[in-house]
């Protein structure tokens, strides 16, 4: 007799696809329940409480996140990503420079009330140094691309400078302090940028 072994092969990918997709919900249900739980102004990170907002049992978080301080790791990639506030993609010059400062003010200039709330509490704080390093390295990457020949010794503390330039409370003191929206605020930045690039070029050069 021969065996038909087409079908389970298929119902193990079905099932471990569902079950993929119904674990991504669950993260993302909890994420978003930890946002409203911070937005309401709790102090400290009360894993109850978000379990409570989420509808899930406690257990069931530290299945996703293993612990509070996986959950808070966990926050701040997925505000990124749910708030576009990262480049979306990394210019090929520097020319494409204005059009990813314009895309990440515009966002963060339509970002959700509780989402802005819940990143202005202080777990929104300590979350945002728990992904400074990733950022930190992301913002080097960005300042290579526009300026490959910078110095290694100019390039940290450009990449630094850049992150803070397009941070989101550096575009608050645009829009309150200057009164920029955030396309003037974008060609504020991309000139700021490409002023401190070309003078990391022209120190080099005299340099040698």
């Amino acid at each position: 007799m021969i065996r038909n072994t087409d079908v389970k092969p298929r119902r193990r990918s079905y099932s471990s696809a569902l079950r993929d997709e119904q674990t991504e919900v669950t993260r993302t249900r909890i994420l978003e329940a930890l946002i409203r739980t911070m937005a309401a102004g709790v102090a400290g990170l009360s894993v109850p409480a978000v379990a409570r907002e989420a509808g899930v049992s406690v257990p069931t978080i530290y299945r996703h996140f293993g612990s509070k301080q996986g959950l808070i790791e966990a926050l701040s990639p997925y505000v990124v990503a749910k708030g576009g506030l990262m480049p979306g993609s990394m210019p090929g010059s520097i020319d494409d420079l204005d059009t990813e400062v314009r895309r990440l003010f515009r966002n963060l200039d339509q970002m959700d009330l509780t989402l802005r709330a819940a990143m202005a509490s202080e777990l929104g704080q300590e979350a945002r140094l728990a992904m400074m390093p990733e950022r930190r390295a992301k913002a080097r990457e960005f300042v290579s691309r526009l300026g490959p020949d910078v110095p290694d010794s100019e390039l940290g503390r450009l990449a630094d400078v850049a992150l803070l330039l397009m941070s989101s409370a550096s575009y608050r003191a645009y829009k309150d302090y200057l009164g920029l929206g955030p396309d003037a605020s974008a060609t504020l930045v991309s000139w700021a940028i490409r002023t401190l690039i070309d003078g990391a070029r022209r120190e080099d050069e005299e340099a040698t």
